[in-house]
């Protein structure tokens, strides 16, 4: 490693100071990781700063370096301050320098947090629960963190020790030879799992897994406005991980049951209204129902079958807003299903004081005809 000029490579003068060598060795490492740059000239150019930080970032190697020219020491003296090997690699703080920068753009292999899976089922509500919302305790088979060990899967949650593999982090670090020069490969310590301690006495109620299956009673909101086939969603209310991590969710399809006589389409509601055909001609009043009782509805006189009649603000409340749709309703006139020879003699004396010349349509429609 004579001869060439590491404080040049690393941009930095000869009384730079520990933290400053490391903050530029940090910053070139990144620019030129070749997981960034795929270009020979970068893998090179990596290869280098390593090569100088391997020697300015340990201190001994730094003052071999500085006084003789080369970090292995004394060219001509008995072996006194040669190098440490890997050991001395360690203690300039490389590996440090390495899972900050593994870390920025994914070149390690991190013990990552892990979700619980998500508890799905499905719940029939009423008409009228649907449409004015209401408050239900449903029953839940689910895994949770045992709360004998909290999680940890040691008896009372104290019973472990420091894992002496990664002395406590959960992560190691594994020294590795490329075509680019020799990096720090770090990833989570298989002995511990990643959880930094070693159970000595496993938890009598979860046998040392630190989650156990539960019977769990949950009180759950639906919103007013919460339609048929809608799912609602409760985070955090799904299973436990198996370790480290967050809980998955429950979510509960939502199945809604019929009204007797009212159809709901989003957020207004139908109805059809069936009168007779003489309150359709006289006008009248009818009752008819809503969310909020019977309404009584003015039917006005000469009413044409198939109206569409609104009243609006009588429909569902909005979804999480405020708001009502539409009360729609559709008056559809009904003959009788029978009628006696009086009856008929009188309705054929009226048809004949009426006269067809007072239906517009019917006259429109004979016309065509010609």
């Amino acid at each position: 490693m004579a001869g060439k000029d590491y404080y040049s490579i690393l941009g930095v003068n000869k009384d730079a100071s520990e933290d400053e060598i490391k903050s530029s060795y940090r910053r070139l490492a990144k620019m030129y990781h070749p997981d960034l740059n795929k270009t020979e000239e970068a893998a090179n150019k990596f290869k280098e700063i390593n090569e100088a930080y391997e020697v300015l970032g340990n201190p001994q190697k730094r003052a071999n370096y500085d006084q003789y020219g080369t970090a292995d020491g004394n060219p001509f003296g008995s072996g006194a301050g040669q190098g440490g090997g890997f050991k001395d690699f360690f203690s300039g703080g490389f590996s440090d320098i390495f899972s900050d920068i593994f870390s920025a753009f994914g070149g390690g292999e991190a013990r990552t947090q892990t979700r619980g899976s998500d508890i799905n089922l499905g719940l029939t509500l009423e008409f009228e629960e649907a449409c004015f919302g209401c408050e239900k305790t449903i029953t839940v088979n689910k895994v949770e963190k045992c709360p004998s060990c909290k999680g940890t899967g040691a008896k009372n949650g104290k019973e472990f020790t420091v894992c002496r593999e990664c002395n406590g982090t959960g992560r190691v670090r594994y020294q590795q030879n490329t075509v680019f020069g020799t990096t720090i490969r770090e990833s989570y310590c298989p002995k511990c799992n990643g959880t930094g301690r070693m159970i000595k006495e496993k938890c009598p109620d979860c046998g040392g897994k630190g989650d156990k299956k539960v019977t769990k009673s949950i009180k759950v909101k639906f919103p007013a406005g919460i339609d048929n086939g809608q799912t609602l969603k409760m985070r955090g209310e799904g299973n436990s991980p198996s370790g480290m991590g967050t809980n998955g969710d429950l979510n509960i399809k939502i199945s809604v049951k019929p009204h007797k006589i009212l159809v709901r389409k989003d957020y207004d509601l139908y109805l059809d209204l069936y009168v007779p055909f003489t309150t359709a001609i006289l006008g009248g009043k009818v009752e008819i129902p809503t969310l909020n009782g019977i309404y009584t509805l003015n039917i006005p006189e000469l009413t044409s079958s198939g109206t569409i009649i609104k009243i609006k603000n009588k429909g569902v409340k909005f979804l999480n807003k405020d708001g009502y749709g539409d009360l729609l309703i559709t008056v559809k006139s009904e003959l009788p299903k029978s009628l006696d020879k009086d009856t008929k003699s009188k309705l054929t004396e009226l048809a004949a004081k009426i006269g067809d010349n007072s239906y517009v349509k019917y006259n429109n429609f004979l016309k065509n005809l010609k």
